[in-house]
This record gives C-alpha cells, structure tokens and sequence, in this order.
C-alpha cells in the first residue's frame, strides 16, 4: 500500500462528500497505490487477485461502446483508514450504449453480479461520469 497515495485518496474523497455520499472516481484514482485486495469485489473467488478486475475494467474503458468507466466508492467507513485499507467500493459505472447484459459478457472474468440498468443517469453519485447523448448508465457490481 503507498501510504502518501492512499493518504491523498482519502482526502480527495473526504472533501468530495466521501463521509456522506457516494463519490465516483475514476480507475486510475482507485487502483493508483492500493493493493489492497478487498477493496473491491470482495468475494471474488480467493485465486483472482486485483490486478484481475483492474485489467478487466481497464479493458471494458476501451471498448469503442463505452464511453466511461468510474468506480463508486462507498461512504467512507473510517475517520482514519489503517495503514492495509482502501474506501471500498461495491460496484462501477459504466456510461455505454452497450445492453446490461452486454458488460455482463465482457465482465465475467471479474466475477461480476448482474448489471443494473440501463438508466439515464447516475445523480446519486457525487461526480458522476457525464452521459452524453445516445448513451446510459450501467451499474455493475460484485455480491
């Protein structure tokens, strides 16, 4: 874990509204620093590490079809994260003009729940990825 990195993350997330609201970051803010391997999909089978599911949201980011992918971060759980731990985050945002059971296929690797959606926006969370037109909100999780 690098410390400054997650440290930093907190921070951004805190000011953000983290403490209160769902705040979404994008892949490169979450997955920047942290190995830690609960931070997200936590009951992904044991031998998937989380290189597996940051490379297959990467992946999923460049589909010509996907437009944008954020992680959205739970309310943050801790005043002071310990040294092993990361904000957690239960599920993506994935602004697509692909079908929920289309970003099921293309995430299966990463032992994915079924998609929500699709859906015009994603208001809830604060700063949520733009929906341009001809595209909607996908909501992927992990149980």
């Amino acid at each position: 874990m690098d410390l400054v990195k997650q440290t930093a993350f907190v921070e951004h997330v805190r000011q953000r509204g983290g403490a209160s609201a769902q705040v979404a970051v994008t892949l490169e803010q979450f997955f920047d620093g942290n190995d830690c391997e609960w931070s997200i999909a936590p009951n992904r089978p044991e031998d998937m590490p989380l290189e597996t599911v940051r490379r297959v949201l990467l992946e999923l980011r460049e589909h010509p079809e996907v437009h944008d992918v954020r992680v959205e971060l739970d309310v943050l759980e801790f005043q002071d994260f310990p040294d092993d731990e990361w904000p957690f985050a239960s599920g993506v945002a994935v602004i697509t003009t692909l079908q929920p059971e289309e970003v099921d296929a293309m995430t299966v690797e990463a032992d994915t729940e079924c998609s929500g959606g699709p859906a015009a926006q994603a208001d809830w969370l604060v700063d949520g990825p733009a929906v341009p037109e001809g595209h909607h909100y996908v909501g992927v999780w992990w149980d």
